[in-house]
């Protein structure tokens, strides 16, 4: 990643993989006691008789007598015509050129619990970690890819012996010795343990020039290709309209006049150069307010959020009334590839997690989630199924707040955070999010007025647009 390009989204990927145990015999070089190589080194350079075989070596008659006895024996050693020792066809195959070390090979037997993608079939190795179909965007790859798993790894695996060797992925009794390079002799058996996804991480980068960059390939994988076919079919699926007029709409609404300058009217790049004096000029004065690139649950924008909540959380530890009834609201967008991130769960965490201390309660959290109404039993699944365990404090809430394209984090009279989810298709393959955090009462108030207005407003008679909590859609009570 080049230094200039700027983040601008994180998004997951599941990539489908199965788990495998793999028992397969492999072929090994092995090295020979000492007295044992020389003697055969010796007779590889020329047949020799007893007697020199003893001179060489300093070896009394007893002692050539056992060392070529055992080698006799061994099938390594035989008499020619001519009355010398010779080597033997089996031998003989120790070597593979005059001088060289002889290596035995020994035919062995082994295992491995391995993980392999669906898509490339590469190994992705013993350990890896236990994830879950959620909070990702879901790849589907050939059917048959799965049908035809167990026979497709067997391949694969054969194929890729000595990279997953090399990687340390098998046996550590498999290269004891650096001079060995074991390889297949035979796959006994491959068999399906699980299936599950793998999560691949991609960073959407903009480059200083305000252009969407190539995204960058997968280490883990032999071949990105085909996985980047993929996931441009499923953001293609995914694609909105252009919402830049929705946006500007938006942020006239909250009285920001500021972000809406880090987009070119005419080409909608995006503005480096404004980003940088806007940035450098939050820093440098006593604007309550930072402004940042992504989602705000990215591990980078999650700490800006943290420096503005601490010394708030500090005050309501300290004062001596309950402060625990105000309430912090977390109003998600109507944007597909919101919350497609590991670093979501990690963020929400901390935000339902924050909200109390061993002795005192702080603040309400509350997620608010999109949904086109209180029969919306499609969205509710969904939500119920990636939200969990933290549904008692997730609500329905009609869409449509600020055209669906913004998403708020509100601590009453205290602290905002506004996020816009810009939709620039012909630009950026995914949305663009860009907001601010910040204390300014003014905003906050503001922004509060619209979200209460909107949260206790209603899209149609006995339709009010909180729709309860998502847990108990589809019940004839709520």
């Amino acid at each position: 990643m080049m230094e200039n390009n700027l983040i601008y989204h994180e998004i997951d990927f599941l990539l489908p993989a199965q788990r495998f145990n793999i028992n397969f015999s492999y072929i090994t070089q092995k090295g020979l006691p000492f007295i044992r190589e020389f003697v055969l080194r010796l007779v590889h350079l020329a047949p020799m008789t007893k007697s020199q075989i003893a001179t060489f070596f300093g070896f009394s008659r007893k002692e050539a007598d056992e060392a070529i006895t055992d080698l006799v024996e061994r099938g390594e050693l035989t008499l020619s015509n001519t009355g010398r020792l010779t080597l033997t066809e089996k031998s003989n195959a120790y070597f593979t050129e005059i001088g060289e070390i002889p290596r035995l090979s020994l035919l062995r037997d082994s295992g491995a619990c391995l993980s392999f993608d669906l898509a490339t079939f590469s190994c992705l190795g013993k350990d890896i970690a236990s994830d879950k179909w959620k909070l990702g965007i879901a790849i589907k790859v050939d059917d048959e890819n799965a049908s035809r798993s167990e026979a497709l790894v067997e391949q694969h695996f054969q194929r890729q012996f000595q990279e997953i060797l090399h990687k340390g992925f098998l046996s550590q009794s498999l290269i004891l010795d650096e001079k060995d390079s074991p390889s297949v002799y035979t796959i006994n058996s491959v068999n399906k343990i699980r299936q599950m996804p793998f999560r691949l991480t991609v960073k959407f980068q903009v480059d200083h020039d305000g252009r969407n960059v190539e995204r960058e390939d997968f280490e883990i994988l032999n071949n990105s290709d085909y996985v980047h076919e993929r996931i441009t079919f499923e953001l293609d699926r995914r694609s909105r309209p252009n919402n830049a007029i929705e946006i500007a709409k938006a942020m006239l609404d909250i009285g920001d006049g500021d972000t809406l300058k880090l987009f070119d009217s005419k080409t909608n790049r995006f503005n480096c150069s404004f980003w940088n004096d806007l940035k450098r000029l939050e820093e440098n004065s006593q604007l309550r307010r930072t402004t940042f690139l992504g989602p705000i649950y990215s591990s980078e924008n999650w700490g800006i959020l943290q420096k503005y909540l601490a010394p708030i959380l500090v005050s309501q530890i300290e004062k001596k009334a309950d402060t625990g009834q105000e309430l912090f609201l977390w109003l998600a967008p109507s944007d597909p590839v919101w919350g497609k991130s590991s670093r979501f769960t990690s963020s929400l965490s901390d935000f339902f997690t924050k909200a109390s201390t061993k002795n005192k309660h702080l603040y309400t959290p509350r997620i608010y989630l999109p949904v086109s109404g209180q029969d919306d039993l499609r969205s509710a699944r969904q939500w119920k199924h990636e939200l969990d365990p933290y549904l008692d404090a997730a609500h329905g809430l009609t869409e449509g707040f600020l055209g669906g394209n913004v998403e708020i984090l509100l601590f009453e009279g205290e602290l905002v955070v506004v996020v816009y989810h810009m939709s620039l298709p012909e630009s950026f393959p995914v949305s663009f999010p860009v907001g601010f955090v910040s204390t300014d009462s003014e905003i906050v108030a503001t922004v509060g007025r619209l979200v209460k207005k909107y949260v206790e407003g209603s899209s149609g008679f006995e339709r009010p647009n909180d729709g309860g909590l998502i847990s108990r859609f589809g019940r004839s009570e709520r």
